[in-house]
């Protein structure tokens, strides 16, 4: 219903007078009439598939297939992963989205975030994991991973933190911030998507949140409203896009 809403309102790149909008919203969902939207129970909507009922409701061309290599309850929550160059799965889970574990208004010091990184294994060599350890925990609404050198490169909004396991038990016992400063916007919307480049750089997406960037490895700030921008984590070099 609302998404619908402002489809209408921004189909067109004008800039509305202060309270223009609400004024025009209001005028036409008055003319609208109800059964445009039919309401929609929870009881009519289908029930989840299970892991093997998903698998089997995918189509794919002839010569290719789907295999399920991990699912509920080794994973949960689940919106981003990478794969290592050891085969290890390292899958970002949002679960606390999109208030966090507890909530208790914006900016209160006292919310609880959830989001957290597994370290998935393939421990007797069939092709699927079956074995999942937290590798870090206690992340704001985290959306990106990417393996690097001995660990991970995570985006966490306002951070893009670097975890590293040092003792063998796939939890990180080193985190590192690399860079700060991007907005804590819509959850859907923050920095994300951490990309090699042919030129050796790792690109990011803004999302819309924007920021005022900081490496803390040399100190530069890069502001990058409205644009997205590539890195380089071992120097903490930045360059918008």
């Amino acid at each position: 219903y609302e998404a619908e809403q402002s489809m209408w309102l921004y189909a067109r790149p004008a800039r509305l007078a202060d309270n223009s909008e609400e004024l025009i919203s209001d005028t036409v969902m008055k003319l609208i009439p109800r059964w445009f939207y039919p309401a929609v129970k929870q009881a009519d909507l289908p029930p989840p598939k299970s892991p093997a009922d998903a698998l089997a409701a995918i189509k794919v061309k002839p010569g290719f297939r789907v295999e399920l290599v991990a699912a509920e309850p080794l994973v949960e929550d689940p919106v981003a992963f990478a794969w290592g160059p050891d085969g290890r799965l390292w899958v970002v889970e949002m679960r606390d989205y999109p208030n966090g574990l507890t909530w208790n208004g914006p900016g209160d010091p006292k919310n609880v975030p959830g989001g957290r990184v597994k370290v998935l294994r393939d421990t007797d060599g069939d092709g699927r994991y079956d074995k999942a350890t937290v590798f870090l925990d206690g992340l704001p609404f985290p959306n990106g991973v990417k393996a690097w050198r001995g660990g991970v490169l995570v985006t966490a909004a306002p951070q893009v933190v670097y975890a590293e396991d040092h003792d063998g038990d796939d939890k990180a016992d080193q985190r590192v911030v690399l860079f700060e400063g991007f907005t804590e916007g819509n959850q859907q919307h923050r920095a994300n998507g951490l990309r090699w480049g042919l030129d050796n750089w790792l690109y990011m997406a803004n999302g819309d949140s924007g920021g005022s960037i900081k490496s803390v490895a040399t100190g530069s700030v890069l502001k990058i409203s409205g644009r997205d921008l590539r890195v380089r984590p071992d120097t903490g070099e930045l360059d918008p896009q």
